[in-house]
């Protein structure tokens, strides 16, 4: 049994380990002082949470839900007293110009030099467009958190008009000159797909939310709305048939505390996953805080010097927000994800787009 399949799926937060609070930017305001406020506005806000009983929706009130409360509370506690920079996940960070172009040029040296890439996508790829992520200043956690109201469908519904990012265009055509052998993503918005990108070529670790499967023949099928109709964490049924066998259809999503129990069909995606990070000699991540288990731990598998790779993989982490995972990295990128691929798009393909 491989590592991942011992641990349960979290599609949630990290808080109480990773501390990963992400805090409204402000010109000239220090980073320990911007991090201060922005611990003091969640916590404020979690706490009118936790006393209200005004919440209805299943999410925020699921005993997932809170025992991450009472770890986040915990956290705050005791961060308001001592900062610790170092554990500064919260503050967006920008490379300076020169400093980026360095980074870039490495970026190009070490994607010419794999011969086996696998890309890792996070909310951070979706943002340009209009989506939200989940800690970043505007994210849905961080918003929740500060007492914000915060629709339970995070955008999705309008994702289906929306367009792929410069980073999804990006991705596929790399991948269709065959310098990106798979993707991995923890993205439920369908905007992979949407971009080209084969589904044999990528694992939705999160499910999709246009995509509902046969919970008796299994098969699925690919809708032009939001599939998900139920309330419960642990209820997938849509309310609708499967046009093949009859069968009762449910959504694929993942939710607070599921496990493969809940949403078999993301055991073959993990698998997946897992098997190209342990193949590849490189692994870029892209808009990812990287803090969710246990996706998060599927990156870092490339790392250790396999057949093929005597000397073991390497990983670039491009994200404006410092990740629990920055230490395992060979290159640390603090850009725009858009950025950064419309750069390596031209770079290796000789296009400008």
């Amino acid at each position: 049994m491989t590592p991942h399949k011992r641990r349960t799926i979290f599609c949630g937060l990290q808080w109480g380990t990773t501390g990963s609070c992400r805090g409204n930017s402000r010109n000239g305001v220090a980073r320990e002082s911007l991090t201060m406020d922005c611990l003091k506005s969640c916590l404020d806000g979690l706490q009118r949470y936790v006393w209200s009983s005004t919440l209805k929706d299943s999410t925020w009130t699921s005993k997932e839900y809170e025992e991450y409360e009472l770890e986040f509370k915990s956290y705050m506690q005791q961060n308001l007293q001592t900062l610790s920079p170092a554990e500064d996940f919260a503050t967006e960070h920008r490379d300076d110009p020169e400093e980026l172009q360095r980074k870039l040029q490495d970026l190009l040296e070490l994607c010419k030099e794999a011969n086996y890439i696998v890309v890792f996508t996070g909310a951070g790829i979706s943002t340009s467009i209009g989506l939200p992520d989940y800690r970043g200043p505007q994210g849905v956690w961080t918003r929740k958190l500060k007492g914000e109201l915060v629709s339970d469908d995070l955008g999705l519904e309008r994702s289906a008009q929306l367009q792929p990012s410069r980073s999804h265009w990006a991705i596929s055509r790399l991948h269709q000159n065959g310098f990106i052998k798979f993707v991995s993503s923890t993205n439920v918005d369908g905007l992979h797909l949407k971009s080209g990108l084969p589904k044999a070529c990528l694992a939705e670790l999160h499910g999709n939310s246009y995509v509902e499967e046969c919970e008796s023949c299994l098969k699925p099928f690919h809708r032009s709305f939001v599939t998900r109709t139920a309330t419960g964490l642990f209820d997938h049924r849509t309310g609708r048939y499967c046009e093949l066998c009859g069968g009762p259809l449910r959504d694929i999503i993942v939710n607070f505390g599921n496990t493969f129990e809940h949403v078999p069909s993301m055991e073959a995606q993990h698998d997946a996953a897992w098997l190209h990070c342990l193949k590849a000699d490189l692994v870029l991540v892209l808009g990812s805080s990287l803090s969710i288990l246990t996706a998060c731990d599927l990156p870092e598998e490339c790392l250790e010097a396999r057949d093929g790779k005597p000397d073991g993989g390497k990983m670039v982490i491009v994200n404006l927000q410092r990740t629990p995972k920055d230490p395992l990295a060979s290159l640390r990128i603090f850009a725009p994800c858009d950025e950064v691929m419309a750069f390596l798009e031209e770079a290796l393909l000789g296009t400008e787009r």
